[in-house]
């Protein structure tokens, strides 16, 4: 069955012996590919952003710990307070309420920084990387 499917596409494509014609064909396609990969990078963001809560939420998942496959225990933050709830399929119970002095891990505040300035960031410690293995092997050689 997927045999005829890609046949069908390419006699659609080949049908036409014209390279105008042709040459229309692939653009289209490009720019359908372009439309699709655009609408699923902002899907994503989107969906992503309602997932984390945005930046003015009160709550915040500090810690989760699995206990079975379908059974979770999770310390938030609601405000200032901490909690540790339980959390299954079917419900989410309240364990206790925590101290911030009984909880000795929290996980690293997440950098607003953009891709392109990671990037620049890595370069340029690469960079400087190159540059010291060269002066240390500068040195070796006097």
């Amino acid at each position: 069955m997927p045999y005829n499917v890609i046949f069908a596409a390419t006699d659609f494509l080949n049908n036409d012996s014209g390279g105008f014609k042709s040459i229309l064909k692939l653009i289209g396609l490009i720019i359908l590919c372009a439309l699709i990969i655009a609408a699923s990078y902002f899907t994503t963001k989107f969906i992503g952003k309602k997932q984390i809560g945005g930046k003015n939420s009160n709550f915040k998942s500090i810690d989760v710990f699995r206990v079975t496959p379908n059974k979770f225990l999770q310390i938030v933050k609601i405000g200032e307070r901490y909690f540790c709830i339980a959390v299954t399929k079917e419900q989410i119970s309240l364990i206790c309420e925590m101290k911030k002095e009984d909880i000795k891990y929290f996980p690293p505040e997440v950098s607003e920084k953009k891709f392109k300035d990671i990037i620049t960031d890595m370069v340029n410690k690469k960079n400087k990387e190159e540059n010291t293995e060269i002066s240390d092997s500068d040195k070796e050689k006097e």
